[in-house]
């Protein structure tokens, strides 16, 4: 069965896994350093979650405002667990990206005069986030994409999974993984490696992320020996769920509540004033999650178990200025934002969490660098509005022009082939070929309603250890007895795009077990996480960043690093 997954050979001095806007900003660092650079993507590049951030990104660049105010915003808000080095880098870098972007075609909305529109975003207190109304990831990505498509020193591999990282001599000499458009495997000879895979929204049943979105990054670097930090701090977002046609899709709710609109629970109440009299609506992103779960656990939900964002009472000429292409959707699938509320509930929307990286992106591991969300540290244990586009960007640059300064100052790819382990091969062969067992797409998704029921926005000890014994019985009795599904053995693209799904399914249990360690042993509640068992901050004892490590191969070991209460250092 393995001959019918060849092995092809390919060889960069930096490969680049990821499709997004850190993937693609590092790309071109590395094209411009004259550095070999091979862009490896799920899908297409430009892709990922780029296009979730619909109503745009912070950068200092008023004429009242400077890094230095937003810095300290971003400190005041990050849960005592920032680590501020990150953030001075990105606030102080991210207008220079604006300028760059701008030169290369974005459609940035400007004023009457000329200059950027910049929105106010709530916790921040200058109006700082350049946008193109509430699609701003989309014109990104197509500005982007036409840079890249017109790149010809970028190599481009679409439609391909990297399955894991491969390690020599203590650091990173390549990758494989498996080009699931023609169903062979693929191994890349690199001397350096940028994860920009995005986060691990994709766990969750709920999210507003594309399905490639499955942690694969944080799977990845930590097999590798990169420590991950501060994974239980996730940003849920509101997510549609009514009507049905509507689920996953994100209505942008900083453009609702920069409209005017409130959120009301089933009987009506504007409940964030019960929860927050002084900022309602304008309260952080982690405490309006929380109060909507809370509402939803309290049985204050709508018929399919949500919270209502209600514009009803918000002019349509705000409307069309603030939230158009929402209102257009909504529309286009029958409701009317400006005569019905629109019930919401929490999802996933950004992972705080991730590698450890310093200031160029370099992980502890040679030759391993991580950009984007994929990379911890730089968000804490909470973040403001318009911040995870803005620093993804930043440090994406960075890692790519870190990554090819290393390859100029000698670091070299292995001229040796890259090798697939015959266990990983006779597993994928398997695979195909099995014809009982339970279905790969029946596994995914006990592993995502598992993290929906258990590790959201609301936790507790008994049901964070639930699924941490869940998802480890997963990885040891559904995997390895997993199939495909009697279509793909029908046509070539769905068995293309189940491979790609069963692949990501080893990834997202790893994934959930990681994550539920990290819930279990926070015993408070701080920033985006919360403990209904432990519903105070613990500044004793928890005021510090969970590290995990791998201890042997799949076994993981948690540690605590204390952090000091700190404020933002003069440049």
């Amino acid at each position: 069965m393995t001959a019918a997954l060849p092995l092809e050979q390919a060889r960069t001095d930096v490969l680049i896994i990821g499709g997004g806007a850190a993937a693609t900003l590092a790309a071109f660092e590395c094209a411009d350093a004259g550095v070999d650079v091979i862009q490896v993507t799920k899908g297409r590049a430009t892709s990922g979650t780029t296009t979730v951030a619909r109503g745009g990104f912070a950068a200092a660049i008023g004429k009242d405002d400077s890094p230095e105010m937003h810095l300290q915003e971003i400190l005041e808000q990050g849960g005592e667990l920032i680590d501020p080095e990150l953030a001075r880098t990105w606030v102080f870098e991210i207008p220079e990206i604006v300028r760059d972007l701008r030169t290369w075609g974005a459609g940035f909305v400007t004023g009457e005069a000329g200059g950027l529109d910049l929105k106010m975003f709530p916790n921040h207190t200058r109006a700082r986030a350049v946008h193109h109304y509430d699609t701003t990831g989309n014109m990104l990505t197509k500005t982007l994409s036409a840079k890249l498509r017109g790149d010809e020193r970028i190599g481009r591999h679409s439609h391909t999974t990297i399955v894991d990282l491969v390690m020599r001599g203590g650091r990173v000499a390549g990758a494989w993984g498996v080009d699931t458009r023609r169903g062979v495997l693929v191994g890349y000879s690199a001397a350096e490696i940028i994860l920009c895979t995005g986060g691990g929204s994709g766990l969750f049943y709920v999210n507003d992320n594309p399905p490639q979105i499955t942690g694969d990054g944080y799977v990845l670097g930590f097999r590798a020996g990169v420590p991950l930090l501060g994974l239980e701090m996730i940003d849920f977002q509101a997510m549609c769920t009514s009507p049905e046609e509507l689920f996953g899709f994100a209505p942008h709710p900083t453009g609702f509540i920069n409209a005017g609109a409130v959120f009301r629970n089933n009987e009506g109440e504007e409940f964030l004033k019960r929860y927050f009299p002084e900022t309602a609506e304008r309260s952080t992103r982690s405490e309006v999650i929380l109060a909507m779960a809370k509402e939803i656990q309290a049985g204050r939900a709508g018929l399919t178990g949500g919270i209502f964002m209600d514009a009803t009472k918000v002019p349509m000429e705000t409307i069309q200025k603030q939230i158009p292409q929402v209102y257009k959707t909504c529309l286009h699938r029958g409701i009317d934002l400006t005569k019905t509320p629109l019930e919401v509930a929490p999802g996933s929307h950004t992972w705080l969490g991730g590698l450890k990286i310093d200031r160029d992106g370099a992980t502890p591991v040679p030759g391993l660098w991580a950009a984007g969300e994929t990379a911890g540290g730089i968000h804490g244990g909470n973040r403001i509005g318009g911040s995870a586009l803005s620093a993804s960007m930043v440090f994406g640059r960075r890692a790519g022009r870190a990554a090819a300064e290393a390859v100029g100052n000698g670091s070299d790819a292995d001229a040796e082939t890259i090798s697939v382990p015959e266990a990983e091969r006779a597993w994928l062969a398997e695979l195909i070929a099995r014809d009982t067992g339970p279905l790969q797409g029946e596994v995914r998704l006990g592993c995502r309603m598992l993290a929906h029921g258990k590790l959201g926005p609301l936790r507790d000890a008994a049901g964070c250890a639930e699924a941490l014994a869940e998802y480890e019985r997963i990885e040891s009795e559904d995997i390895p007895r997993m199939r495909l599904s009697g279509e793909a053995r029908a046509t070539e693209k769905v068995r293309a795009q189940e491979i790609e799904s069963a692949l990501s399914v080893r990834n997202l249990a790893l994934l959930g077990r990681l994550l539920a360690t990290a819930a279990l042993a926070r015993e408070e509640s701080r920033g985006a996480h919360f403990r209904l068992d432990f519903p105070d901050t613990d500044e004793a004892n928890w005021r510090a960043v969970t590290r995990l490590e791998q201890e042997s191969p799949g076994g993981i070991s948690l540690h605590k690093d204390p952090v000091k209460k700190r404020t933002a250092a003069k440049a």
